[in-house]
C-alpha cells in the first residue's frame, strides 16, 4: 500500500503514544534520527518522545509563521509557497522510496498537520487513511495549563479550532479515530482495530508494549457544565458520534 496513514489530534490528545504503537506494529515514519524520540531530540513535554518527523514539523512551523500564526494561535488563512510544495514533495518521497523491509506503510504524525494538511494534499494528489486520536477537551485544556500555562479558556478555544479541521478532514477521507481518555483494555482494543485497518500487525503484545500509564501527564477531569465547554460541546458530540458510526 502506497498511500500514507496521517495521525491527526490536538494536542495532549494522545498521538504521541498513538502513532509510536502503529510504528511498532510496521508504520514507517522515518530513521529515529529524523525524529523527536527518547534516545534523540524528545522535548520536555513527553518523556518517551513524540515521533514527529523533524522535517515535517519544520514544514508545519514555517506555513504557519509565514502565514501569521502558531500551533497556539492558528491562521485564519494558510499561505504557501513552491519552497513549501517542494519539502513536502522531498519529505513523502523520501518517506515512502525508503521504508525498510518489514514495515507495511508509510506515514506522519504532528498535531500541526490538523491545521495544514490540505495543503500537503494539494501538493501531494495522494489518498490518505486518518487516524484521529482525541481526548475530553477539559482534559486537554489542563494538561495545556499545566504544561504550557496556557489559561483554560484559550485551551478549549484551541482544542474547539483542531477538532473543527479534524471533522472536514475525516469527511472527506477514510478514518478510523481512537478516544485517548479511556481505560488501558478499551485504549488497547482500539489501536488493534486501527491496526486492522490499515493493513499493520494487530499484535496485542507489540500495542501493549508501548502503553504507559504515566503518558498520561496530568490528573484531570472531565468537566461538562462549564460554559467553556458548552460551547465546544457540539464539536465533542459530533466525534462521539462518528466514532460510534465507525464502530
Amino acid at each position: 500500500m502506497s498511500d500514507p496513514v496521517v495521525v491527526l489530534g490536538m494536542h495532549r490528545s494522545g498521538t504521541s503514544f498513538l502513532v509510536r504503537t502503529l510504528n511498532l506494529a510496521g508504520l514507517w515514519l522515518g530513521g529515529e534520527d529524523k525524529l523527536h524520540t527518547v534516545e534523540g531530540r524528545a522535548k520536555i513535554g513527553n518523556p518517551k518522545g513524540n515521533y514527529e518527523n523533524v522535517e515535517g514539523i519544520a514544514i508545519n512551523d514555517a506555513i504557519l509563521t509565514r502565514s501569521g500564526g502558531t500551533w497556539y494561535n492558528p491562521p485564519k488563512q494558510l499561505v504557501a509557497t513552491p519552497d513549501d510544495t517542494r519539502r513536502i514533495v522531498e519529505l513523502c518521497t523520501a518517506l515512502r522510496s525508503g521504508q525498510p523491509e518489514g514495515y507495511l506503510r508509510w506515514g506522519w504524525k504532528d498535531p500541526r498537520t490538523v491545521l495544514t494538511l490540505d495543503i500537503w494534499l494539494q501538493t501531494l494528489k495522494s489518498n490518505i487513511f486518518i487516524v484521529g486520536s482525541y481526548r475530553h477537551p477539559s482534559a486537554v485544556a489542563q494538561s495545556l495549563a499545566a504544561r504550557d500555562g496556557i489559561p483554560l479558556e484559550v485551551g478549549y478555544g484551541l482544542w474547539g479550532v483542531y477538532v473543527h479541521h479534524l471533522l472536514h478532514h475525516i469527511r472527506k477521507h477514510p478514518y478510523a479515530l481512537v478516544r485517548f481518555d479511556v481505560d488501558p483494555e478499551h485504549l488497547l482494543e482500539q489501536v488493534s482495530d486501527v491496526c486492522r485497518r490499515t493493513g499493520l500487525r494487530a499484535d496485542k503484545d507489540t500495542i501493549s508494549s508501548w502503553y504507559d500509564p504515566k503518558l498520561v501527564r496530568s490528573e484531570t477531569t472531565a468537566d461538562d457544565d462549564s460554559p467553556m465547554f458548552r460551547r465546544v460541546a457540539p464539536l465533542w458530540e459530533e466525534l462521539l458520534a462518528l466514532h460510534e458510526r465507525q464502530n
